[in-house]
């Protein structure tokens, strides 16, 4: 899923700008959480789908409104991992210390309450205040999520709570991305929602094949830890289908090994044995071949082309 960086260079490069000139602060506490937060910025898989998808609709990318777009939506984007780490009580993130764990909860929450401003700001300026809309509603399912999965702190998610919480605090986002691409491009209005529902089914995809990744990785070309969610307590597909499936004698024993320190050897083979992992990769798959078939029906073009790589490639990445 790498190759996009090379083709939108350009895109990225301006993308990267408008980002320093909101991690460029005064103050020395502002500056010093930005500097933080900056260091670790991802792979802006996000802005990149904007462009993409602006672009195989035909947008000159040297207008540069999708550059004021993807930043916004990487900054919503972190500004929503800030708070998650404040909610989930995270001393770690990717291996690094969270902004919470760091300088405490009131600065993770400052912070990214500024960093929500930023990106609101970066909208209003790429395009007419229905971009604003779109991010707002994305706000409000992402927080409808949230609030769901604290609804259900203590209990075990059913299969169907999973699907409902990672559509809601993942897809929702992916699909705000894929939808305003198009919107920043002009397109059709029935284009644009079929963006809008490309980037849902690839932001299930997505989601689904890091959760089953955090069972099967390889560390050194993932990035992080497997076993990092199990031990976190996080409840995903493998596991959340592993409970499921298993018979009583098995469900006793796991939820044993869950209750006293979810020892990733032990589970992992309740896992293995129920086939978890394969089961989360057939409906990672499911939702990937959804997302392509939509795809079948836009413009051709090289970032289309690469825009279905991207896609074909959220199955096989770094496993």
């Amino acid at each position: 899923m790498e190759g996009y960086k090379e083709f939108l260079s350009q895109d990225l490069a301006m993308v990267r700008r408008h980002l320093d000139k909101v991690f460029q602060v005064e103050g020395s506490l502002m500056g010093e959480v930005a500097g933080f937060v900056s260091e670790s910025r991802g792979k802006m898989l996000r802005p990149a789908m904007v462009a993409l998808v602006a672009r195989a609709y035909g947008y000159d990318p040297t207008a540069g409104k999708q550059a004021l777009l993807g930043a916004a939506v990487e900054l919503f984007h972190v500004a929503t991992l800030l708070h998650d780490d404040v909610i989930d009580e995270a001393p770690l993130r990717r291996g690094r210390d969270t902004v919470n764990a760091r300088w405490g909860n009131d600065v993770a929450i400052l912070f990214a309450d500024y960093l929500y401003a930023s990106s609101f700001d970066y909208a209003l300026e790429s395009l007419q205040p229905e971009v604003v809309k779109v991010l707002s509603k994305t706000t409000q399912k992402m927080t409808e999520g949230e609030m769901f999965q604290i609804e259900k702190r203590g209990d075990w998610l059913s299969v169907e709570d999973y699907f409902s919480i990672i559509r809601m605090k993942t897809a929702h986002l992916f699909s705000a991305c894929a939808g305003l691409g198009a919107m920043v491009a002009a397109a059709p209005p029935d284009q644009v929602q079929k963006m809008f529902e490309f980037g849902l089914h690839f932001g299930m995809a997505f989601q689904i094949t890091d959760d089953a990744l955090d069972y099967e990785a390889q560390e050194d070309n993932w990035g992080k830890r497997v076993g990092a969610d199990l031990k976190e307590g996080k409840q995903t597909l493998p596991l959340l289908h592993t409970i499921q499936q298993a018979d009583d004698t098995d469900r006793k024993a796991l939820l044993e090994v869950l209750a006293n320190g979810r020892d990733f050897t032990t589970v992992h083979g309740y896992v293995k044995k129920y086939q978890g992992v394969d089961y989360s990769l057939e409906k990672a798959a499911e939702f990937t071949k959804s997302a392509l078939d939509i795809l079948e029906n836009m413009p051709e073009s090289d970032s289309s082309a690469v825009l279905k790589q991207i896609t074909d490639g959220v199955l096989v990445r770094q496993t």
